[in-house]
């Protein structure tokens, strides 16, 4: 894949400390689509999309004296409001910032941008994984490469995954969901059933969570298989424990040279292997 980003230069497993401080900030961005925009039945007014200019998370656009997309950038960790050309129209380096300064930072800059007061506080986050940044700690951007490092995870990821929209018609547009903090696109086989009725892959990368703690790709049919699975390509396999997808945890193919290749395989493999296994088109 052109454009790919090599991966590694940081540890899998040493990323989770910069992982869990983005996730705890990006929830002030979140915040903002959240009482904004106009709400979605999939709630993807509080979601991200990934900004190649500015490398960051945005959201889609809110209209104001300005307009402006709140988002996050990895690195250097920052909140943003940023143009609907992708400029930076407002920045607050993070790095010694607490949680109730993101906050506040961001609804006097949101205010200004949209001419007038908002009508109520932006909403702090529910329940997230635990880290000393939700009690009150400052924010430490000390481990400068792991933040890059998860930048650079962001920016694979959308690119793997615009190519599967591509690839499957249906597929939704390519968001990060703030509560998990995954990228990712669906597919939906049955357009227009019942949700509780409709089949469909979300393929996605999550950048760590409570299944594995270091990056990893994953393809997740619904409703979940049953029977035998099969053999995935690029080092993927199939977890079974709670919830079933295939899985490419980021060790299984950042040692390799074809590092876009495993991945690009792997998901080309779980994405036909679900459809099968859902009786749609491999």
């Amino acid at each position: 894949m052109r454009d790919w980003e090599p991966l590694g230069a940081v540890d899998p497993q040493g990323l989770t400390g910069a992982r869990l401080q983005l996730h705890w900030m990006a929830q002030a961005a979140t915040a903002v689509g959240k009482q904004l925009l106009a709400h979605r039945p999939d709630f993807s007014e509080q979601s991200f999309q990934w900004s190649a200019g500015p490398r960051a998370l945005v959201q889609d656009p809110v209209e104001g004296k300005r307009p402006f997309r709140a988002g996050l950038r990895p690195s250097p960790p920052a909140l943003l409001l940023a143009g609907n050309a992708g400029e930076v129209l407002r920045e607050l380096p993070l790095d010694g910032r607490t949680l109730e300064e993101a906050y506040a930072w961001m609804g006097r800059q949101v205010e200004e941008l949209l001419g007038h007061p908002l009508e109520q506080p932006l909403e702090r986050p529910g329940e997230l994984p635990a880290h000393p940044v939700s009690g009150g700690a400052p924010f430490s951007s000390q481990s400068a490469e792991a933040f890059a490092e998860i930048g650079r995870y962001f920016a694979d990821a959308d690119r793997l995954l615009r190519q599967v929209r591509e690839g499957n018609p249906g597929a939704s547009p390519v968001r990060c969901w703030p509560h998990h903090f995954d990228i990712a696109t669906l597919i939906a086989l049955d357009p227009g059933a019942d949700a509780g009725k409709a089949r469909s892959i979300g393929v996605g990368l999550s950048p760590g969570g409570d299944s594995f703690s270091e990056p990893y790709f994953y393809v997740l049919p619904w409703p979940a298989p049953k029977g035998d699975l099969p053999e995935l390509a690029g080092g993927g396999w199939w977890h079974t424990e709670g919830w079933t997808g295939a899985v490419l945890e980021a060790s299984r193919f950042t040692g390799a040279a074809d590092q876009a290749q495993r991945v690009e395989d792997f998901l080309t493999s779980a994405v036909a292997a679900c459809r099968r296994s859902l009786g749609g088109q491999g």
